[in-house]
């Protein structure tokens, strides 16, 4: 009797392992074209980790790192609201919940640019780079 249990168990599992495998190309297959949200928002959350720039928030200036800290925070908390990269940039990378005031960046040279503006930049320079390598096409969300 066990012998027979074990004999179906291990055909059970080939099968599954089969299913999984055929599940997770498909869904590569799927998901390949279209551009992945939290890949990107992920993408721009680090590019602000490893950045030299300093960003101002509510009048105070934040380290890269605390920086990333806080975005991801707040990705956390909209999650659910943030269907694009467009998204987070707008609910989270954007502006103060408190104050309504704009998130800044600064650059090395002295220049303050509004985060949203420079994450947009970043947003594009990084579908640019997927589209050129051929990795993916992106499409509006829309599907346009």
């Amino acid at each position: 009797m066990i012998e027979f249990f074990f004999a179906h168990m291990k055909a059970l599992q080939r099968t599954a392992l089969a299913v999984f495998i055929l599940l997770l190309a498909s869904g590569t297959a799927l998901a390949g074209p279209i551009d992945n949200a939290s890949q990107a928002i992920n993408y721009l959350i680090d590019s602000v980790r490893t950045s030299d720039l300093s960003f101002v928030r509510n009048g105070s200036t934040y380290t890269a790192l605390e920086a990333a800290a806080h975005l991801k925070a707040k990705y956390d908390y909209f999650q659910k609201q943030i269907k694009t990269p467009e998204d987070f940039i707008r609910l989270a990378g954007s502006k103060s919940e408190l104050s309504g005031r704009a998130y800044l960046v600064k650059t090395a040279d002295g220049r303050t640019i509004p985060s949203a503006e420079w994450l947009g930049s970043l947003l594009a320079r990084y579908r640019a780079a997927l589209e050129s390598s051929g990795a993916v096409t992106i499409r509006s969300p829309s599907g346009l």
